[in-house]
């Protein structure tokens, strides 16, 4: 009967070689027919392992339950005389091994302190006010927390060694530490009633220091309320009496059926503006409420003084100019009335300029045509304000962050351009631009580009002569003398090129040569500032578009970069004059 080979042979010890009914008995080595050991059989042949002839000669070795997992080849199972295995069994089923046991305790007590640390920090932030409380705490938190690592080190050399005592040094110190801990915190705790007195002291101090500086503060104040009212002769002089030296700006409503009120209010709103200067505007109470109405800013509300010596220098402002009593607004709609209150509202605004009372004027968009009258026969503000102020010439300059733009001739007709063209009033206009350069801009040195008249500044003659004839021999002359003026440039590859970027300023010939570029490129931020003028006078870059008017549409940056850039002149002025007037001579 042919026997099958266990993987693991069945040592000696455990088989009895006398009983004939064993179930594993030891090999002998085949012999041959002389006696003599034969050799080995292969396993292709037998299947069996090969057999030496010193097999019984090797050292025996103890069987337990862990070699061939406690079982034998046989279909019958667990072999009777195998002994139990008294070494550590692999985990199975998900159970931990003592020593991984070991490891999850020490990683709960971690997570443990660190939780504590962490509720300490907490309470210390929510009873900060409670005086020295939270710093006792967390001194009691500090030190358990440092006689924890301290009692952890016996313990993890207990586990590493080979003592099976090791688990009572790790009681003790666990029993050391709890008992530690918790004597801080009791410390800790008795000393709270007495922080907590402390604190509620130190916090009844500091709002008492706050009640005394909250009536410091409410002081100057009352004394700037009591100046203002006192004086009711002049609202500018009762604001730098208390010592408030904002510039008061004028601001004229122009036609109230285009979008000048909605700009105006837009730009204002809120008071956003009161902390650098005190606005007023030129108008109608009546009108400004209903754009206001209209607009919804029915949670703003404005100022209504009847002259400019009771404004206040802590609201939006508003003069009625004229009679409004039956006056209603009819948005997009060209009416005589509202060109003629565009006028009363200019004249009003003048008229205290004219006396000092207001900084600088910034004036909305008029019709040109409504406002025609017997006592306004020019062809826009910036020749009315020129008559006014009985200056013979003046120049409209296009400015902005990125570019400043001059005109030649302003309002005038194309085909009446040519004429007007000459080397006075090029020269009259450069000096303009540079003297405005220097005292409303600060620049000292400023290089200005001129543009030619004619497509490609002429081709040299063969477009025009006017390059040839009269500005470039001009523009030779003043370089001569030491001004920074270039030229004749087209004016198509000049600002296609965007070589204006390189200059301060650009003269241009006529109207819509330096116009239609300048608004292309800032017509939003754009502002229309009259130089030469002895008062600042702006306004925004737009008309007064009644297509969009009382629609909520209208964009009210021009307009308030028209503002900062009156502020910013009549600023930059008042500091050119001091300095030149005490210059050495």
């Amino acid at each position: 009967m042919e026997q099958r080979q266990s993987d693991d042979t069945t040592p000696d010890s455990l088989t009895p070689s006398s009983s004939p009914s064993a179930d594993i008995q030891s090999p002998q080595p085949p012999t041959s027919t002389d006696g003599q050991p034969a050799q080995p059989v292969s396993n292709e042949v037998t299947g069996l392992s090969p057999v030496y002839p010193d097999q019984a000669e090797r050292p025996r070795r103890e069987f337990t339950q862990r070699d061939n997992g406690g079982r034998d080849n046989r279909p019958n199972g667990r072999h009777a005389n195998v002994q139990k295995d008294n070494r550590q069994q692999p985990r199975e089923n998900g159970q931990r091994t003592p020593e991984e046991g070991n490891q999850q305790a020490r990683e709960n007590g971690q997570q443990n302190t660190n939780n504590q640390r962490q509720s300490d920090r907490q309470n210390n932030r929510e009873r900060d006010a409670n005086g020295s409380e939270p710093r006792n705490r967390e001194q009691s938190g500090r030190e358990s927390g440092n006689q924890e690592p301290r009692n952890r080190e016996p313990q993890n050399r207990g586990r590493d060694s080979d003592n099976p005592e090791s688990g009572n040094p790790e009681t003790r110190n666990r029993e050391q530490q709890t008992s530690e801990s918790g004597n801080q915190e009791t410390r800790g705790r008795e000393q709270q009633p007495r922080n907590r007195e402390s604190g509620n002291q130190e916090s009844r101090n500091r709002d008492q220091s706050a009640r005394n500086q909250q009536s410091r503060d409410r002081e100057p104040r009352q004394q700037e309320a009591a100046v203002h009212e006192s004086d009711d002769q002049s609202g500018r002089d009762a604001g730098m009496a208390s010592g408030d030296n904002r510039l008061v700006i004028g601001i004229s409503m122009g036609d109230y059926n285009g979008i000048g009120p909605e700009v105006i209010l837009k730009a204002l709103q809120h008071n956003r503006l009161q902390k650098i200067c005190t606005p007023v505007i030129y108008g109608s109470m009546r009108i400004m409420n209903r754009y206001r109405n209209l607009l919804d800013m029915k949670d703003w509300n404005l100022n209504g003084a009847p002259s400019i010596g009771q404004i206040s220098h802590k609201m939006t402002n508003v003069i009625t100019c004229w009679p409004d009593q039956n006056q209603d607004i009819q948005p997009g709609q060209v009416t005589p009335e509202a060109g003629q209150a565009a006028l009363a509202c200019l004249q009003r605004a003048v008229a205290d300029m004219k006396e000092g009372k207001i900084d600088a004027l910034v004036t909305a968009p008029i019709n040109k045509y409504n406002i025609q009258s017997e006592e306004f026969k020019f062809p826009g503000h910036t020749e009315y304000l020129a008559d006014e102020f009985g200056v013979a010439d003046n120049l409209m300059f296009m400015v902005s962050e990125r570019l400043r733009v001059g005109v030649v001739t302003g309002h005038v007709p194309l085909g009446r351009v040519r004429q007007n063209v000459t080397r006075e009033r090029i020269l009259q206009k450069l000096n303009l631009m540079m003297q405005s350069l220097k005292q409303d801009y600060g620049i000292d040195k400023p290089k200005i580009a001129v543009l030619g008249l004619n497509p490609h500044a002429g081709e040299e003659g063969l477009l025009g002569n006017e390059e040839q004839e009269i500005i470039k021999p001009l523009l030779n002359d003043l370089r001569n003398k030491g001004q920074l003026v270039f030229g004749p440039y087209p004016a198509d590859g000049f600002f296609g090129t965007r070589s204006y970027s390189k200059f301060d300023a650009v003269l241009a010939m006529y109207h819509d040569q330096g116009l239609i570029p300048f608004k292309a490129i800032a017509f939003e931020e754009g502002v229309n500032f009259t130089a030469g003028m002895p008062v600042v006078r702006t306004s925004p870059d737009h008309g007064t578009a009644y297509d969009i008017a009382g629609k909520n549409l209208a964009d009210e940056t021009s307009m308030l970069q028209a503002i900062y850039t009156a502020i910013d002149i009549a600023r930059q002025r008042k500091e050119y004059v001091e300095a030149t007037a005490n210059a050495l001579k």
